[in-house]
């Protein structure tokens, strides 16, 4: 008889046994599909990840050793930069460099305005240093929808639109100044500017929250976020134009299609020949990338360490189950062993026996699987960081061949490890001693 057929009829026989061992078996192979599972969803979010937020570099003009000369005016000392600016010709070349998908523009505090026409959240302080009040901050943008605060969901579009490089004298506002001061989108306000002396109107193309309850204790309008927002930068050019004849900008914000690849098109962009010699510095910003891929990251090797040790476990629980089962088989050993059968015959018996039941059982463990990795998902990203929201949970038919392949190895494992100390005696060992 083949240990096949006597694997089949042992199972048979002992139906209790093969029941244990396959709720054994089944709750072993959930765990491992959960683990799989979250590993792959982590994975696919790491990708996404990649291509939905990219990678980023930061072209600056360098001040270090780039100022002229202060001089003296009624606020105090002024400094001027006499560096070289981003110009539309390193943009372009930057632009045609392989691996650059988009640009942009986000200089903080590139406008400062007075209200003219309506009024800021006010400070305790409540300085006047210009007859429309107390001016607060705006950022210079090709494009707000680009921009950090957005980018990072720290502020949320609510009504209207993002500003766009074709725009020119339109600006975003929050929702809390929009309430204080009852604009809407479409409005126009007006802002006066000490440093050209001149009353600008902008058009309301947008309204942003998050802001709210930020303001702590204030001493300057341009100290709560809710009072300051953003401007087309073309507009602010047109303000100075009679101020800086200089073109250009003093930050460039370079977009990366995969933040793998970004040291290969930094190298690329620095030597281009349109920045040799220039007074700007290029650096590598990943720090958005990395906010939301470490916490995945995390979870990924938080997971392959959870498989390595349900691994283990199962290898240790299926040794413990199946070494008792074993020693109340001695006397089927001994005479298997008696009447010629090979050692490795009867292993591979007891391994049969196992394997058939886990074949039963991994199958039988999907649908179990998926709601334990749901539950288990949410309370991993709960662990390691808000960033892993999204996992996109998939368990399916696709996930048995690794799942078997894990299987085999535990299975031969313990049953090795189960069943030598009895095999490898000699028969009669085996039976004088249970006479």
């Amino acid at each position: 008889m083949s240990f096949i057929k006597r694997a089949g009829l042992y199972c048979l026989r002992q139906r209790f046994k093969t029941v244990i061992l396959f709720l054994v078996l089944t709750l072993i192979a959930t765990f491992m599909l959960t683990g799989i599972a979250i590993r792959d969803a982590a994975k696919g979010a790491i990708a996404d990840v990649q291509t939905a937020i990219g990678g980023k570099m930061m072209l600056d003009i360098d001040m270090d050793g780039h100022m002229g000369g202060g001089q003296q005016n009624e606020w105090g000392m002024a400094y001027t930069y006499n560096g070289d600016l981003i110009t539309e010709e390193i943009v372009d070349a930057i632009e045609k460099v392989d691996g650059v998908v988009d640009y942009n523009v986000e200089e903080t505090e590139g406008y400062y305005g007075a209200g003219v026409n309506f009024k800021y959240l006010p400070v305790a302080l409540g300085l006047s240093y210009t007859q429309y009040g107390e001016a607060s901050s705006y950022t210079a943008t090709l494009s707000s929808e680009k921009c950090k605060a957005f980018q990072s969901g720290k502020y949320k579009l609510v009504e209207g639109r993002h500003i766009t490089s074709d725009d020119k004298y339109t600006c975003l506002i929050s929702k809390e100044l929009a309430d204080y001061n009852k604009l809407s989108v479409g409005d126009t306000i007006k802002m006066y500017s000490l440093d050209s002396d001149a009353i600008s109107e902008f058009e309301i193309v947008g309204i942003f929250d998050g802001t709210e309850g930020v303001s702590g204790n204030a001493l300057t309008v341009d100290e709560i976020p809710a009072n300051c927002g953003y401007v087309d930068y073309a507009g602010v050019q047109d303000i100075f134009k009679d101020i800086d004849d200089e073109n250009g900008y003093q930050q460039l914000t370079i977009y990366v299609e995969d933040p793998v690849s970004i040291q290969n098109v930094y190298d690329k962009i620095s030597a281009l020949p349109e920045l040799k010699g220039k007074t700007l510095k290029l650096t590598i910003d990943t720090d958005e990338y990395d906010a939301v891929s470490r916490p995945l990251e995390s979870l990924q090797k938080l997971v392959n360490t959870t498989i390595i040790i349900i691994s283990v476990v199962s290898v240790v629980i299926l040794t413990l189950l199946l070494t008792i089962w074993i020693r109340g088989r001695k006397k089927e050993i001994g005479i298997l062993l008696s009447i010629g059968k090979s050692k490795a015959n009867i292993i591979l018996q007891i391994f049969t026996e196992t394997f058939v039941v886990a074949v039963i059982s991994f199958a039988a463990s999907i649908p179990f699987s998926f709601s334990v990795a749901e539950k288990a998902g949410e309370f991993l990203v709960s662990r390691v960081g808000t960033g892993t929201a999204n996992l996109n949970m998939q368990i399916d038919a696709t996930y048995l061949l690794p799942l078997y392949m894990i299987g085999i190895l535990l299975i031969a494992v313990a049953v090795i490890a189960s069943s030598w100390t009895v095999v490898c005696r000699k028969p009669k060992d085996i039976l004088t001693k249970m006479n």
